[in-house]
Protein backbone atom coordinates (compact mmCIF):
# COMPACT_ATOMS: atom_id res chain seq x y z
CA UNK A 1 0.00 0.00 0.00
CA UNK A 2 1.11 3.50 -0.72
CA UNK A 3 3.11 5.39 1.89
CA UNK A 4 2.08 8.72 3.35
CA UNK A 5 3.22 10.83 6.25
CA UNK A 6 1.67 10.17 9.64
CA UNK A 7 0.63 13.48 11.16
CA UNK A 8 1.17 12.53 14.78
CA UNK A 9 -1.07 15.41 15.79
CA UNK A 10 -1.51 14.30 19.37
CA UNK A 11 2.18 14.98 19.87
CA UNK A 12 1.28 18.64 19.98
CA UNK A 13 0.37 18.29 23.64
CA UNK A 14 4.03 17.93 24.49
CA UNK A 15 4.79 21.59 23.90
CA UNK A 16 6.60 22.86 26.93
CA UNK A 17 7.06 19.41 28.48
CA UNK A 18 10.37 17.93 29.47
CA UNK A 19 9.68 14.69 27.61
CA UNK A 20 10.76 14.57 23.95
CA UNK A 21 8.14 15.25 21.27
CA UNK A 22 6.77 12.18 19.53
CA UNK A 23 8.00 12.33 15.98
CA UNK A 24 5.69 11.55 13.09
CA UNK A 25 6.69 8.36 11.30
CA UNK A 26 7.58 8.44 7.62
CA UNK A 27 5.76 5.15 7.18
CA UNK A 28 2.03 4.70 6.80
CA UNK A 29 0.91 2.61 9.80
CA UNK A 30 -1.05 0.40 7.40
CA UNK A 31 2.29 -0.89 6.06
CA UNK A 32 3.02 -2.54 9.42
CA UNK A 33 2.77 -6.26 8.64
CA UNK A 34 0.21 -8.35 10.48
CA UNK A 35 0.52 -11.96 11.53
CA UNK A 36 -1.77 -14.75 10.42
CA UNK A 37 -4.32 -15.29 13.19
CA UNK A 38 -5.03 -18.72 14.57
CA UNK A 39 -8.15 -20.05 12.82
CA UNK A 40 -11.46 -20.24 14.57
CA UNK A 41 -12.83 -23.72 15.19
CA UNK A 42 -15.02 -25.07 12.38
CA UNK A 43 -18.31 -23.20 11.95
CA UNK A 44 -21.40 -24.74 13.50
CA UNK A 45 -24.16 -22.77 11.78
CA UNK A 46 -26.34 -23.50 14.79
CA UNK A 47 -27.34 -19.89 15.42
CA UNK A 48 -27.21 -18.36 11.95
CA UNK A 49 -30.90 -18.67 11.09
CA UNK A 50 -32.07 -17.15 14.37
CA UNK A 51 -29.50 -14.37 14.16
CA UNK A 52 -30.51 -13.52 10.59
CA UNK A 53 -34.15 -13.48 11.59
CA UNK A 54 -33.47 -11.25 14.59
CA UNK A 55 -31.48 -8.77 12.54
CA UNK A 56 -33.98 -8.69 9.67
CA UNK A 57 -36.73 -7.58 12.06
CA UNK A 58 -34.87 -4.28 12.50
CA UNK A 59 -33.64 -3.67 8.97
CA UNK A 60 -35.28 -0.24 8.94
CA UNK A 61 -32.75 1.01 11.51
CA UNK A 62 -29.71 0.94 9.21
CA UNK A 63 -28.80 0.72 5.50
CA UNK A 64 -26.47 -2.23 5.99
CA UNK A 65 -24.73 -4.37 8.57
CA UNK A 66 -22.25 -7.18 9.13
CA UNK A 67 -22.68 -9.60 12.02
CA UNK A 68 -20.04 -11.94 13.42
CA UNK A 69 -20.86 -14.33 16.25
CA UNK A 70 -18.78 -17.03 17.88
CA UNK A 71 -19.61 -19.44 20.69
CA UNK A 72 -16.88 -21.39 22.49
CA UNK A 73 -14.40 -20.72 19.70
CA UNK A 74 -16.74 -21.85 16.90
CA UNK A 75 -18.05 -19.36 14.34
CA UNK A 76 -21.81 -19.33 14.84
CA UNK A 77 -22.56 -16.80 12.10
CA UNK A 78 -20.82 -14.34 9.82
CA UNK A 79 -22.99 -12.57 7.27
CA UNK A 80 -23.85 -9.20 5.75
CA UNK A 81 -27.21 -7.56 5.02
CA UNK A 82 -28.19 -4.42 3.15
CA UNK A 83 -25.93 -1.80 1.64
CA UNK A 84 -22.56 -0.34 2.51
CA UNK A 85 -23.44 2.68 0.36
CA UNK A 86 -26.98 3.63 -0.59
CA UNK A 87 -27.06 7.32 -1.46
CA UNK A 88 -25.50 9.16 -4.38
CA UNK A 89 -25.80 6.55 -7.12
CA UNK A 90 -26.01 2.81 -7.44
CA UNK A 91 -26.11 1.02 -4.07
CA UNK A 92 -23.01 -0.88 -2.96
CA UNK A 93 -24.03 -4.07 -1.12
CA UNK A 94 -22.41 -4.80 2.22
CA UNK A 95 -20.21 -7.90 2.35
CA UNK A 96 -18.51 -9.72 5.20
CA UNK A 97 -15.35 -7.83 4.21
CA UNK A 98 -16.93 -4.36 4.47
CA UNK A 99 -14.91 -1.96 6.62
CA UNK A 100 -16.83 0.27 9.06
CA UNK A 101 -16.07 3.42 11.02
CA UNK A 102 -15.94 2.00 14.57
CA UNK A 103 -16.60 5.33 16.32
CA UNK A 104 -16.37 4.78 20.11
CA UNK A 105 -15.30 1.14 19.80
CA UNK A 106 -11.93 2.86 19.36
CA UNK A 107 -11.97 3.42 23.13
CA UNK A 108 -11.41 -0.30 23.77
CA UNK A 109 -8.21 -0.21 21.72
CA UNK A 110 -7.01 2.90 23.57
CA UNK A 111 -7.74 1.26 26.92
CA UNK A 112 -5.62 -1.73 25.90
CA UNK A 113 -2.68 0.55 25.04
CA UNK A 114 -2.98 2.27 28.43
CA UNK A 115 -3.22 -1.07 30.25
CA UNK A 116 -0.10 -2.28 28.46
CA UNK A 117 1.68 0.76 29.89
CA UNK A 118 0.24 -0.17 33.29
CA UNK A 119 1.66 -3.68 32.97
CA UNK A 120 5.06 -2.22 32.14
CA UNK A 121 4.96 -0.07 35.27
CA UNK A 122 4.97 3.11 33.20
CA UNK A 123 1.48 4.16 34.32
CA UNK A 124 -0.20 3.89 37.71
CA UNK A 125 -3.98 3.76 37.56
CA UNK A 126 -4.54 5.86 40.68
CA UNK A 127 -1.90 8.44 39.86
CA UNK A 128 -3.00 11.92 38.75
CA UNK A 129 -3.40 11.96 34.98
CA UNK A 130 -1.47 15.25 35.00
CA UNK A 131 1.66 13.25 35.84
CA UNK A 132 1.50 11.84 32.30
CA UNK A 133 -0.47 14.55 30.46
CA UNK A 134 1.02 17.89 31.56
CA UNK A 135 -1.81 19.92 30.03
CA UNK A 136 -3.99 18.27 32.68
CA UNK A 137 -2.09 20.23 35.34
CA UNK A 138 -5.18 22.28 36.18
CA UNK A 139 -7.02 19.06 37.12
CA UNK A 140 -4.82 17.42 39.79
CA UNK A 141 -7.63 15.30 41.28
CA UNK A 142 -8.39 13.35 38.11
CA UNK A 143 -6.68 9.95 38.00
CA UNK A 144 -5.99 7.61 35.11
CA UNK A 145 -8.57 5.19 36.51
CA UNK A 146 -11.21 7.94 36.47
CA UNK A 147 -10.52 8.57 32.80
CA UNK A 148 -10.88 4.86 32.00
CA UNK A 149 -14.16 4.60 33.95
CA UNK A 150 -15.76 7.93 32.96
CA UNK A 151 -15.81 9.15 36.55
CA UNK A 152 -13.50 12.15 36.02
CA UNK A 153 -16.31 14.72 35.96
CA UNK A 154 -15.21 15.96 32.53
CA UNK A 155 -17.85 17.27 30.15
CA UNK A 156 -19.27 15.24 27.30
CA UNK A 157 -19.76 18.44 25.30
CA UNK A 158 -16.36 20.11 25.16
CA UNK A 159 -16.30 22.63 22.29
CA UNK A 160 -13.61 22.43 19.62
CA UNK A 161 -11.86 25.79 19.88
CA UNK A 162 -8.79 26.68 17.85
CA UNK A 163 -7.54 27.17 14.31
CA UNK A 164 -5.32 24.08 14.12
CA UNK A 165 -5.57 20.49 15.33
CA UNK A 166 -2.90 21.22 17.94
CA UNK A 167 -4.83 24.24 19.22
CA UNK A 168 -8.06 22.24 19.44
CA UNK A 169 -6.37 19.42 21.34
CA UNK A 170 -4.75 21.91 23.69
CA UNK A 171 -8.15 23.45 24.43
CA UNK A 172 -9.87 20.10 25.05
CA UNK A 173 -7.15 18.91 27.41
CA UNK A 174 -7.21 22.15 29.40
CA UNK A 175 -11.01 22.19 29.89
CA UNK A 176 -11.94 21.90 33.59
CA UNK A 177 -14.36 19.25 34.87
CA UNK A 178 -18.04 20.08 35.21
CA UNK A 179 -18.48 17.80 38.26
CA UNK A 180 -16.26 16.78 41.15
CA UNK A 181 -13.81 14.07 40.06
CA UNK A 182 -14.89 10.68 41.37
CA UNK A 183 -18.40 11.86 42.26
CA UNK A 184 -20.30 9.94 39.60
CA UNK A 185 -20.41 8.35 36.16
CA UNK A 186 -20.49 10.75 33.20
CA UNK A 187 -19.64 9.31 29.80
CA UNK A 188 -17.37 11.76 27.99
CA UNK A 189 -15.12 11.51 24.94
CA UNK A 190 -12.76 13.96 26.65
CA UNK A 191 -11.64 11.10 28.94
CA UNK A 192 -10.33 9.04 26.05
CA UNK A 193 -8.98 11.98 24.12
CA UNK A 194 -6.75 12.48 27.16
CA UNK A 195 -5.92 8.76 27.36
CA UNK A 196 -4.95 8.76 23.70
CA UNK A 197 -2.63 11.68 24.39
CA UNK A 198 -1.20 9.80 27.38
CA UNK A 199 -0.59 6.65 25.31
CA UNK A 200 1.09 8.63 22.57
CA UNK A 201 3.36 10.53 24.94
CA UNK A 202 4.48 7.49 26.93
CA UNK A 203 4.37 4.99 24.07
CA UNK A 204 7.01 6.84 22.10
CA UNK A 205 5.26 6.87 18.72
CA UNK A 206 2.05 8.17 17.13
CA UNK A 207 -1.19 6.59 18.31
CA UNK A 208 -2.13 5.16 14.92
CA UNK A 209 1.18 3.35 14.67
CA UNK A 210 0.87 1.99 18.22
CA UNK A 211 -2.55 0.51 17.46
CA UNK A 212 -1.29 -1.05 14.27
CA UNK A 213 1.95 -2.40 15.79
CA UNK A 214 0.80 -3.41 19.28
CA UNK A 215 -2.74 -4.63 18.60
CA UNK A 216 -3.49 -5.15 14.92
CA UNK A 217 -0.19 -6.83 14.01
CA UNK A 218 -0.05 -9.51 16.73
CA UNK A 219 -3.75 -10.35 16.32
CA UNK A 220 -3.66 -10.43 12.52
CA UNK A 221 -6.12 -7.54 12.09
CA UNK A 222 -5.31 -6.74 8.47
CA UNK A 223 -8.23 -4.36 8.02
CA UNK A 224 -7.96 -2.33 11.23
CA UNK A 225 -6.45 1.13 11.55
CA UNK A 226 -6.88 4.88 11.49
CA UNK A 227 -7.10 6.84 8.23
CA UNK A 228 -7.51 3.90 5.83
CA UNK A 229 -5.64 4.30 2.55
CA UNK A 230 -7.44 5.12 -0.69
CA UNK A 231 -6.93 1.56 -1.94
CA UNK A 232 -9.46 0.36 0.67
CA UNK A 233 -12.17 2.88 -0.23
CA UNK A 234 -14.24 0.42 -2.34
CA UNK A 235 -14.64 -1.76 0.76
CA UNK A 236 -15.56 1.02 3.22
CA UNK A 237 -19.15 1.67 4.28
CA UNK A 238 -20.36 5.25 3.96
CA UNK A 239 -21.33 7.06 7.12
CA UNK A 240 -23.24 10.36 6.98
CA UNK A 241 -24.16 11.33 3.43
CA UNK A 242 -21.25 10.80 1.07
CA UNK A 243 -18.63 10.59 3.85
CA UNK A 244 -16.61 7.46 3.21
CA UNK A 245 -13.17 6.52 4.45
CA UNK A 246 -12.84 9.59 6.68
CA UNK A 247 -13.82 9.57 10.33
CA UNK A 248 -17.39 10.61 11.11
CA UNK A 249 -16.74 11.85 14.66
CA UNK A 250 -16.21 15.64 14.49
CA UNK A 251 -13.66 15.77 17.31
CA UNK A 252 -11.52 13.00 15.83
CA UNK A 253 -11.77 14.70 12.43
CA UNK A 254 -10.67 17.98 14.00
CA UNK A 255 -7.55 16.24 15.34
CA UNK A 256 -6.64 14.89 11.90
CA UNK A 257 -8.49 11.57 12.10
CA UNK A 258 -6.49 10.02 14.94
CA UNK A 259 -7.70 10.20 18.54
CA UNK A 260 -8.16 7.99 21.57
CA UNK A 261 -11.95 8.12 21.55
CA UNK A 262 -12.78 7.56 17.87
CA UNK A 263 -11.21 7.20 14.44
CA UNK A 264 -10.54 3.50 13.92
CA UNK A 265 -11.93 1.57 10.95
CA UNK A 266 -12.29 -2.22 10.93
CA UNK A 267 -14.26 -5.27 9.84
CA UNK A 268 -16.53 -7.40 12.01
CA UNK A 269 -14.12 -10.33 11.72
CA UNK A 270 -11.20 -8.21 12.93
CA UNK A 271 -13.14 -6.83 15.89
CA UNK A 272 -14.18 -10.38 16.78
CA UNK A 273 -10.51 -11.40 16.92
CA UNK A 274 -9.93 -8.67 19.49
CA UNK A 275 -12.87 -10.00 21.49
CA UNK A 276 -11.50 -13.52 21.26
CA UNK A 277 -8.13 -12.36 22.61
CA UNK A 278 -9.78 -10.73 25.63
CA UNK A 279 -11.96 -13.80 26.17
CA UNK A 280 -8.83 -15.95 26.17
CA UNK A 281 -7.19 -13.88 28.92
CA UNK A 282 -5.49 -11.29 26.77
CA UNK A 283 -3.66 -13.36 24.18
CA UNK A 284 -0.61 -11.43 22.97
CA UNK A 285 -2.05 -8.13 24.21
CA UNK A 286 -2.49 -8.28 27.98
CA UNK A 287 -1.86 -10.61 30.92
CA UNK A 288 -4.86 -12.50 32.37
CA UNK A 289 -4.86 -10.53 35.67
CA UNK A 290 -5.02 -7.29 33.68
CA UNK A 291 -7.94 -8.54 31.61
CA UNK A 292 -9.67 -9.58 34.82
CA UNK A 293 -9.13 -6.06 36.17
CA UNK A 294 -10.33 -4.59 32.90
CA UNK A 295 -13.68 -6.39 33.18
CA UNK A 296 -14.19 -5.84 36.92
CA UNK A 297 -16.74 -3.21 37.89
CA UNK A 298 -14.90 -0.08 38.96
CA UNK A 299 -18.10 1.91 39.64
CA UNK A 300 -20.19 -0.15 42.11
CA UNK A 301 -21.11 2.97 44.11
CA UNK A 302 -22.95 4.50 41.15
CA UNK A 303 -25.46 1.74 40.39
CA UNK A 304 -25.94 -0.92 37.69
CA UNK A 305 -26.33 1.55 34.81
CA UNK A 306 -22.83 2.89 35.56
CA UNK A 307 -21.20 -0.56 35.73
CA UNK A 308 -17.93 -0.06 33.92
CA UNK A 309 -14.58 -1.75 33.80
CA UNK A 310 -11.39 -0.19 32.50
CA UNK A 311 -12.54 0.94 29.07
CA UNK A 312 -15.54 -1.39 28.73
CA UNK A 313 -19.22 -1.48 29.71
CA UNK A 314 -20.35 -4.31 31.99
CA UNK A 315 -23.65 -6.23 31.84
CA UNK A 316 -25.64 -3.51 30.09
CA UNK A 317 -28.89 -5.18 28.97
CA UNK A 318 -29.90 -2.16 26.87
CA UNK A 319 -27.63 -3.47 24.13
CA UNK A 320 -26.35 -6.82 25.46
CA UNK A 321 -29.83 -8.24 25.93
CA UNK A 322 -29.90 -11.59 27.71
CA UNK A 323 -26.14 -11.93 27.38
CA UNK A 324 -25.94 -9.39 30.21
CA UNK A 325 -25.90 -10.55 33.81
CA UNK A 326 -23.01 -13.00 33.77
CA UNK A 327 -19.99 -10.75 33.45
CA UNK A 328 -20.54 -9.66 29.85
CA UNK A 329 -18.42 -6.74 28.71
CA UNK A 330 -18.27 -4.66 25.57
CA UNK A 331 -18.77 -1.28 23.95
CA UNK A 332 -20.86 0.56 21.40
CA UNK A 333 -20.16 3.22 18.78
CA UNK A 334 -22.31 6.11 17.56
CA UNK A 335 -22.10 5.02 13.92
CA UNK A 336 -24.00 1.84 14.87
CA UNK A 337 -21.27 -0.53 16.01
CA UNK A 338 -20.99 -2.82 19.02
CA UNK A 339 -19.15 -5.74 20.55
CA UNK A 340 -20.28 -8.00 23.39
CA UNK A 341 -18.07 -10.64 25.04
CA UNK A 342 -19.73 -13.05 27.47
CA UNK A 343 -17.22 -15.24 29.33
CA UNK A 344 -19.61 -17.79 30.83
CA UNK A 345 -20.64 -19.26 27.46
CA UNK A 346 -17.55 -17.92 25.69
CA UNK A 347 -19.54 -15.69 23.34
CA UNK A 348 -18.15 -13.01 21.04
CA UNK A 349 -20.79 -10.96 19.23
CA UNK A 350 -19.94 -8.10 16.85
CA UNK A 351 -22.50 -6.02 14.98
CA UNK A 352 -21.26 -3.26 12.68
CA UNK A 353 -23.75 -0.97 10.92
CA UNK A 354 -23.69 2.40 9.17
CA UNK A 355 -26.87 3.75 10.74
CA UNK A 356 -25.75 7.37 10.26
CA UNK A 357 -25.53 7.03 6.47
CA UNK A 358 -29.01 8.34 5.70
CA UNK A 359 -29.26 11.20 8.19
CA UNK A 360 -27.71 13.19 11.00
CA UNK A 361 -30.36 11.96 13.49
CA UNK A 362 -30.71 8.25 12.76
CA UNK A 363 -32.74 5.83 14.88
CA UNK A 364 -30.99 3.87 17.59
CA UNK A 365 -29.77 0.40 16.69
CA UNK A 366 -30.21 -0.80 20.29
CA UNK A 367 -33.29 -2.91 19.43
CA UNK A 368 -31.24 -4.75 16.81
CA UNK A 369 -28.29 -5.12 19.17
CA UNK A 370 -30.55 -6.62 21.85
CA UNK A 371 -32.34 -8.89 19.41
CA UNK A 372 -29.20 -10.56 18.11
CA UNK A 373 -27.81 -10.85 21.65
CA UNK A 374 -31.04 -12.53 22.78
CA UNK A 375 -30.91 -14.89 19.80
CA UNK A 376 -27.39 -15.90 20.72
CA UNK A 377 -28.33 -16.32 24.38
CA UNK A 378 -31.24 -18.64 23.56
Amino acid sequence: MRRRAVLGLLGALLTGCSAPRVAASSLDPWTVPVSTPSPWAPPTGRYEASLRSALQRYRDLFPGAVLFAAVDGHVAAHFAVGDAVRSGGDPVPATTGTIYDLASLTKVFTAILVLRLYEQGTVQLDAPAARYVPLFGNKPDITVRMLLTHTSGLSKDTPLVGDTPADRLDHVLREPPVAAPGSGYRYADQNFIALGALAERLGGEPLDRQVRRQIAAPLGLADTGYRPPAALLPRIAATEGALRGRVHDPSAAAFGGVAGHAGLFSTAADVALLGRALLAGGGPLLRPPTVELMRTNQNPAFGPSAAHGLGVDLDQAWYMGRLAGHGAFGHTGFTGTSIVVEPRRRVVLVLLTNRVHLGASPPSTNPARKAVADALAA
